[in-house]
């Protein structure tokens, strides 16, 4: 089949939370999603299908996610990838001062025999170790920035700390060819990464397939118009070379601990031309159609949306209807999910480093599942609606009226939505056949700053825990697959 006529049934997708140095988890985990697809595969006779036909992902997973898609791009295949992505995260690693003393964690472990209140050896070197790192920084992950002392309030307590992710994007590039550019053309994997505009404060997605027109760029703020005429979103990031290192840490930049990521936007001005001021700190000339390069800032995108299922579905959408003109059932989905922080904790925290560690957790725990009730609800109305409409011209209305009215404009479209037909909404429909959540647990050695552990025991610990816990969840799943075709059939 042509190129333009090759639409797959279905596509398959992962999603990669953020959570600092709990990434290892993804990683092991991935490596066991590699291995049983794989092997589905071969059963299916579909060997050497692409495992993942979209890599999504926020904070470290924005940078997971980068590492993979670069080295199936490089590589064309993603054999060798999961070793690629465990190859990262040892070089990440470091052995924490506590963990060469061989008397350290006996001598807690002793204690915690003794007093049930007091931490077990592994608790405490955990927590120790995370604490030296916050303090002295990780050589290939981040370096403190002198404190800045409060000379606002003059209080000593109010003294910022902040670190330089420098290290990280080295790391990042010495694992990761940059730019990312791929296409569906040539069964590249497509990675989308959410970061935060500070600004607006409004989550931003980067894409490395590219629009409607041909460019790479990302389009967001509100959809402007003026004498009804369309001009276009508030703000277009353009990178028609593909994704660069500066959006991927833009994802990461995680506030207060960090500096804003800065990354050059296309900003609107809705003045006339000849009234336009151009700003001395932020340099720039207005094009034609009423634009100016200018630096924006962003942060986290786990600050909004640490799980991107919504973004995921809507661009998977988006880039089948629009660019690829499909105008029925885009290709259906299924999607991995890997759960960095957990939901569900059945004991109640009674310390301060307990209660801050769950604060944690609910704080970045997945909250795709009303996301995904609500895709799946607006999926559900679009096949009624075209049922709907079969009856209505089966019994007899003209269907020059079904087309006006499909034809006519939503009355209410959003502040962040370009303005549609009704028949918008019927086209692209999407369909979500499965999410399969990976959940890490936390164990009894939990601690609440475990994003900072990056010693070399917890990044081992985390890469087996994550394939393990990967293996046990696909399995299950798969032990339920001939209830769920049953049910879908």
């Amino acid at each position: 089949m042509s190129k333009k006529m090759d639409i797959p049934e279905k596509e398959r997708a992962i999603v990669l939370q953020g959570g600092g140095s709990l990434g290892a988890y993804e990683a092991g985990a991935y490596r066991a999603l590699y291995e049983r697809l794989s092997e589905k595969d071969i059963k299916e006779g579909r060997k050497g299908r692409s495992t993942f036909d979209i890599v999504a992902g926020t904070s470290i997973g924005a940078i997971n996610a980068a590492v993979l898609v670069s080295y199936v791009v490089e590589n064309q295949t993603y054999e060798g990838s999961a070793e690629r992505l465990v190859e990262f995260w040892n070089y990440l690693s470091k052995e924490s001062m506590v963990e060469t003393n061989p008397f350290f964690k006996p001598w807690w472990d002793y204690w915690h025999a003794i007093n049930r209140e007091i931490a077990t050896g592994e608790a405490a070197r955990r927590y120790f170790s995370a604490k030296e790192f916050a303090i002295f920084g990780v050589p290939n992950v981040f370096y403190p920035h002198r404190p800045t002392s409060d000379s606002k309030f003059y209080d000593s307590d109010n003294t910022w700390y902040r670190y330089s992710n420098e290290p990280l994007r080295r790391s990042l590039e010495r694992f990761a060819k940059f730019p990312i550019a791929t296409t569906k053309e040539d069964a590249q994997p497509r990675l989308l990464l959410v970061a935060v505009d500070v600004a607006d404060g409004i989550p931003v997605t980067f894409d490395s397939y590219p629009k409607e027109d041909g460019t790479r760029k990302t389009e967001y703020g509100r959809f402007l118009s003026h004498n009804n005429k369309e001009i276009g979103f508030e703000y277009v990031a353009r990178y028609d070379e593909g994704i660069t290192a500066d959006q991927v840490m833009a994802s990461g930049s995680y506030p207060v601990n960090f500096d804003f990521a800065k990354i050059e936007v296309e900003s609107y001005f809705s003045e006339p031309t000849s009234s336009r001021q151009v700003d001395a700190k932020t340099p720039g000339t207005v094009n034609a159609s009423g634009y100016r390069k200018s630096m924006r800032y962003f942060w986290d995108g786990g600050l909004m949306t640490n799980t991107p299922l919504m973004q995921l579905v809507l661009f998977h959408r988006q880039y089948w209807w629009r660019v690829r003109g499909v105008k029925d059932n885009v290709p259906r989905l299924g999607i991995c999910v890997i759960n960095l922080h957990p939901k569900k904790q059945t004991e109640i925290p009674s310390d301060r480093d307990g209660v801050i560690n769950r604060n944690n957790d609910i704080t970045f725990s997945d909250r795709t599942h009303q996301e995904e009730t609500a895709l799946l609800l607006i999926s559900d109305y679009v096949d009624m609606i075209k049922e709907l409409l079969k009856i209505v011209e089966e019994h007899g209305v003209e269907r020059n009226l079904i087309t006006d009215l499909l034809n006519r404009r939503t009355n209410f479209h959003g502040q962040f939505l370009k303005p549609r037909r009704f028949q918008d909404i019927l086209e692209g429909r999407f369909q979500i056949d499965e999410i399969i959540r990976v959940n890490r647990e936390n164990d009894a050695d939990t601690i609440s700053n475990k994003t900072f552990d990056f010693s070399s025991e917890t990044i081992k610990r985390l890469l087996e825990r994550g394939y393990n816990s990967a293996l046990n969840d696909f399995e299950e799943y798969m032990r339920n697959q001939p209830d769920k075709t049953t049910e879908n059939k």
